[in-house]
């Protein structure tokens, strides 16, 4: 670790969330990574909630960055969330390419994101 330059921490809120806080803090305080004055320290977070704040302040430098796209602390309101249920497991692969197929992306690339890589398997 004493050779780390750029640190990133993705999700950050999601790992605090999960109670992550304490392995995050043993790892950049205690372990003998550069400091926060030496190295680069990227957090990424949709919402950066006040604890996700609080860590930033603790690991990034005193001059640090923040950019912002839309409110803080808030999901933007450009996006609509429609909830589907499937029967079972087996319906699932159907539903989405009904979903996909009803928004014209025939043809197109499309993300989709799942919980787990086994989940992406179709």
């Amino acid at each position: 670790l004493p050779d780390v330059m750029f640190l990133t921490l993705d999700e950050a809120d999601r790992m605090l969330d999960m109670g992550f806080e304490p392995q995050i803090r043993r790892i950049v305080e205690g372990a003998d990574m550069p400091g926060n004055e030496t190295r680069q320290t990227l957090l990424f977070s949709a919402t950066f909630p006040r604890e996700v704040q609080r860590l930033a302040q603790d690991f990034l430098r005193r001059d640090f960055v923040t950019l912002t796209v839309g409110r803080v602390g808030a999901a933007t309101d450009t996006i609509v969330q429609r909830i589907l249920y499937a029967r079972d497991h087996q319906e699932k692969p159907n539903l989405l390419v009904d979903v996909l197929m009803s928004q014209g992306v025939e043809g197109e690339r499309v993300l989709v994101f799942v919980a787990t890589k086994r989940e992406a398997d179709m």
